[in-house]
């Protein structure tokens, strides 16, 4: 909902401020929510009397005083933690969490709800399942979809492929279980056995079939349970039969095809499923990089030929290291066309981990990033500049992710909720009975998954989960409209202070004289610039140009090694590093030429880069208030770098 506020007057009141300037009210309201909880505690069957009674309380005043003296210390230890909150921090994914997803955590981690089950948290449980299908709307997905919270992205995505590999191998299951339970074959599985093809919609629905089948001949409890044994004892299953076990009984290797610049969660889930890395194949990335359709096409049709199967293909909708997103509108278009063609279908997987709020800026129309012109300043002076704005393809990549079979998005990244709270979605509900893993101590006479129930803990990998984050996602989304009006208008002030940022590197030294100048591995996808710099004349090798740079980020990084207090430090940026072994030279070609290095000089050396995260909600209110935050980072950047060159 707007609420009729102007969207800068709302973002300053989403937030604690840079200088806590809702500091005092939102301390009253944490003390308003420490009554309530121990008022609730008070009122509940008051005749039971005190336990801990005057004398005791008295006699623990030695620990309340190594309590209080001990709290002191863990408070000035915190001191030097990073200054998150301030836009003079451009480093990592961490920014502002707004104010009520903070209350909301709070309030609930005082009552401590475990949400692996309604049982142990009947109130943070169904706020879980609310505030996910927000989430899930959010990516497009209708009110059928099945999602949850998580502790983060990694195991987001752990838990997509998961189910991506169970739903592979299940078209061979149901065969075989409808063969025993003496069922008539289904349509979509009598084709040989080139299942390996058929389409995520086509098997889940030949699931439901299934089930549907079961229910009319037996009844809904003793169909329910006669599939689920057949299907747990089929020699295709490989929850119960071993990943490794099925695979050598189809004769067929399976693949996971990734862009380039997959996060490196992905090998662990590989490893973790017991598929191996090997099994991963990275997609050659173009110079924005975003994968590349056309090679992704090219890999497809080599895996057919060696008669492999495609465990799934993952798409990044806003990576990590350069917030790109990858093509996700022409991936589901090659889906379509390979279908169309009988070349097989895939599971899609779009890892939205960072990028998912993104699509917050198309809600429910695009709202566009403006005009392609800013004002800034560049040593005190005004000027006007053209800005590299990320084009209509990443807007199309973000609507089309309702149409992919799972997506991975982290509240506590671009949603500025506290940590650990990441989510996956699924497309089809059906998924749940796929995961299904049974405890008797969270139901009784578990059945098939059905609309509107309160489970979570059956079908998710994590066990204990902390209803204090549903809260804190349930409460800020629904106060913070996902949508254009109000948390996309915010993330649209984020990308365009990245495009200002990168304007700035690259007009600086035409305003300023210099002896260096910034290079920007390419525009910006999103909020995040990596760029490095090198001497204005040229003719430093790679190698040194890589130690130039890391020289260069020490003034301005917060890491354990730092030898300057955190309060020293006039503004933070993060590094990364890119190497040929997992990205090619056609990705950074441009700017391997700009710096007259060599594909060679890069399989020996990679490069280093210094990378800006423009999460900030605050840049365009101070800009307001007359403060060019990013121009000054862009001005103590190159300052160092002539100190650094000198």
């Amino acid at each position: 909902m707007n609420n009729g506020v102007p969207p800068f007057e709302g973002v300053s009141a989403w937030f604690a401020g840079p200088k806590a300037e809702n500091g005092d009210a939102f301390a009253h309201l944490v003390s308003r929510i420490v009554h309530d909880h121990y008022a609730w505690r008070r009122n509940y069957f008051p005749e039971d009397g005190f336990v801990v009674d005057s004398h005791l309380r008295r006699a623990s005043e030695p620990f309340a005083d190594q309590f209080d003296d001990r709290l002191w210390e863990l408070l000035a230890r915190l001191k030097a933690d990073p200054p998150f909150q301030s836009p003079r921090y451009a480093a990592h994914m961490v920014s502002e969490q707004t104010l009520p997803s903070i209350a909301g955590y709070f309030a609930a981690m005082l009552y401590n709800p475990n949400n692996v089950t309604a049982e142990s948290a009947p109130v943070t449980v169904r706020l879980e399942l609310e505030a996910a299908a927000m989430i899930a709307q959010m990516m497009g997905y209708d009110e059928t979809a099945w999602a949850h919270l998580t502790s983060g992205g990694t195991v987001a995505n752990l838990e997509a492929l998961w189910v991506a590999r169970s739903v592979k191998y299940l078209p061979f299951a149901l065969r075989q279980a409808r063969s025993r339970l003496g069922l008539p074959t289904h349509a979509a599985l009598a084709q040989g056995d080139d299942l390996f093809g058929l389409s995520p919609t086509a098997i889940l629905g030949a699931l439901a079939d299934t089930w549907a089948d079961a229910e009319e001949r037996w009844g809904a409890q003793k169909g329910y349970k006669r599939v689920a044994k057949a299907l747990w004892s089929s020699r295709f299953n490989p929850a119960s039969q071993g990943t490794a076990q099925v695979i050598r009984a189809l004769g067929s290797r399976p693949r996971l095809f990734v862009p380039e610049t997959y996060h490196y969660c992905f090998t662990k889930c590989m490893d973790v499923l017991g598929l191996g890395t090997r099994s991963l194949h990275a997609v050659p990335v173009d110079r924005h990089f975003r994968m590349d359709v056309g090679a992704l096409a090219e890999a497809l049709d080599a895996t057919r030929a060696a008669g492999d199967h495609v465990l799934a293909v993952v798409a990044v909708a806003g990576t990590t290291e350069e917030g790109a997103i990858d093509p996700v509108d022409g991936i589901v278009a090659l889906r379509n066309e390979r279908e169309a063609e009988g070349l097989g279908s895939f599971w899609l997987h779009v890892d939205a981990a960072y990028g998912g709020y993104l699509r917050t800026m198309i809600l429910p129309e695009r709202i566009g990033l403006g005009e392609p012109t800013t004002e800034s300043r560049i040593a005190g002076r005004s000027v006007s500049l053209p800005l590299s704005l990320p084009d209509q393809g990443a807007c199309d990549a973000l609507g089309a992710t309702g149409h992919a079979d799972s997506v991975t998005v982290d509240p506590h990244k671009l949603g500025f909720i506290p940590y650990p709270a990441g989510a996956i979605c699924f497309k089809s509900p059906w998924v749940k009975a796929v995961a299904r893993q049974d405890a008797p101590y969270l139901e009784d006479d578990p059945d098939k998954p059905r609309a509107g129930e309160q489970s979570i803990g059956v079908y998710v990998l994590e066990g204990s989960k902390p209803g204090a984050a549903a809260a804190g996602v349930w409460l800020s989304h629904s106060l913070i409209a996902l949508d254009a009006s109000q948390h996309g208008r915010m993330l649209r002030d984020q990308v365009r202070a990245a495009c200002e940022f990168h304007a700035l590197l690259e007009a600086y030294p035409r305003e300023v004289e210099c002896k260096v100048r910034a290079h920007v591995l390419c525009p910006p996808g999103s909020n995040i610039v990596c760029y490095l710099f090198a001497p204005a004349e040229g003719g430093m090798p790679l190698k040194a140009i890589n130690r130039f740079n890391r020289r260069i980020h020490q003034a301005f990084d917060a890491g354990p090694g730092s030898d300057q207090r955190v309060f020293d430090r006039r503004f933070f940026v993060s590094r990364t590093t890119l190497s040929a072994e997992r990205c090619g030279p056609s990705a950074v070609g441009g700017l391997l030429e700009r710096l007259g290095a060599t594909p060679q000089d890069y399989a020996e050396s990679g490069v280093f880069l210094m990378r800006s995260v423009m999460m900030s909600p605050w840049y365009e209110l101070a800009k307001q208030r007359g403060r060019f935050f990013v121009a000054e980072l862009v001005e103590a950047l190159y300052g160092e770098a002539e100190r650094a060159l000198g």
